[in-house]
């Protein structure tokens, strides 16, 4: 029980480091898992997936025997095959495949990824965006060319027997150390990670600060509140101290309608775009935008005093903004709706920050420049990562 318990915590971290693009790490991994348990058909597909990232075709390829003989009628031989189909650029004989994989096992975020880049070789852009977007529910993201190297023409790969011994040569890299060696503590830290993979945390945990703080006003006062969080142009001007307002004054609103608005906002565009940037990404930029926001808001209008978290939800929209236009071509026909409901949203909130002299115009305006500018170098940063060698 506790070797199975390890295998799998192990074929779990390495999907995740195959997803975030630790592709020599996830290799290591499902390598281990391959050495421990040669008989685990998960531990040979997880190795042919970093290795066909990798570009280590003839690894991919045995892993994919081993599958098949391992276990012939799973999802998992069907994803083998596709695989195998892939390495002979037999794009249309893939595709089927993936469909029979998804079948048996639709929760497999690997599979949906694999055929959303089967389609795209089709031609099928626009199938291949929605089975992008399948990847993104199912797997957590859609940042998925780090997973697949390129394939060049002609590529001869030596044919390997069903039952040939799997060997596989990962490079000479330190690895995380071994399950078993590991606290009881590191354990629970590696169980709580994976148990909230995919959940967007950030948003939701935003969400339940503002909503906390506003009840608190409820009880205590909002005024108490406001008189000790909201930004005011001239208060800090005079007392430069006070410049942690531009932070707390991100966490108070007005009334029930306020928060109700951000609130929607923020959960509808900041599951999407937590989920596109990674956590870690994702707080800097509605923090760094909100910061921005509440700055530009004092210096232009340093009398009017400003709560609320327009600003930051204003920055994630920005950001989503950037990472539509460098992957529009990824994106295909669907990217046009997309940027379309994009403006959209653009025109009606300019509509009623114009109209409405309670909405702190300078902050929506300044939040939604900082995310997009946060955002460009995120979305550039991800693709020169998967452009360098190794990737």
């Amino acid at each position: 029980m506790d070797q199975q318990t390890s295998s799998q915590a192990q074929l779990e971290r390495g999907d995740t480091l195959l997803k975030q693009g630790d592709l020599r790490e996830a290799a290591e991994e499902f390598a281990s898992v391959v050495r421990a348990e040669p008989g685990n058909p998960a531990g040979h597909l997880g190795l042919a997936e970093a290795s066909l990232a990798l570009g280590d075709f003839a690894t991919t390829q045995t892993a994919c025997a081993q599958v098949q003989q391992l276990a012939p009628q799973s999802a998992e031989a069907a994803l083998a095959r596709a695989l195998l189909a892939v390495l002979g650029q037999r794009f249309d004989l893939a595709l089927p495949e993936i469909d029979h994989s998804i079948e048996l096992d639709p929760t497999r975020g690997y599979a949906h990824a694999l055929r959303a880049y089967v389609l795209r070789r089709l031609g099928q852009r626009y199938d291949g965006a929605l089975a992008e977007a399948r990847a993104g529910r199912t797997w957590g993201t859609t940042d998925l060319d780090h997973l697949f190297a390129p394939l060049q023409p002609n590529d001869a790969l030596p044919t390997v027997a069903t039952g040939t011994e799997l060997a596989p040569q990962i490079p000479a890299t330190p690895g995380p150390r071994p399950w078993e060696q590991r606290s009881s503590r590191e354990r629970q830290v590696v169980r709580a990670r994976f148990a909230f993979r995919g959940v967007p945390v950030v948003t939701y945990t935003l969400m339940a600060i503002n909503i906390g703080v506003y009840l608190l006003g409820m009880v205590v006062g909002p005024d108490s509140l406001w008189a000790i969080g909201a930004s005011q142009g001239q208060l800090i001007e005079h007392d430069p101290t006070q410049a942690y307002r531009l932070l707390t004054s991100m966490f108070l609103h007005l009334n029930l309608l306020h928060i109700s608005a951000n609130m929607f906002s923020l959960f509808f565009v900041g599951i999407l775009v937590e989920r596109l940037f990674g956590s870690g990404r994702f707080t800097v930029i509605y923090f760094a935008s909100g910061i921005v926001a509440g700055a530009a808001q004092a210096v232009l209008s340093p009398v009017i005093p400003s709560i609320g978290a327009s600003g930051a939800i204003a920055g994630i929209f920005g950001a989503f903004g950037a990472f539509l236009l460098l992957r529009r071509r990824t994106l295909g026909p669907a990217a046009n709706g997309i940027i379309g409901q994009w403006v959209f949203w653009l025109a009606i909130n300019a509509v009623i920050t114009i109209s409405s002299t309670q909405i702190a115009g300078w902050a929506h305006l300044f939040g939604l420049i900082s995310g997009f500018v946060i955002g460009l170098i995120f979305t550039a940063a991800t693709s020169r990562q998967r452009a360098r060698p190794g990737y």
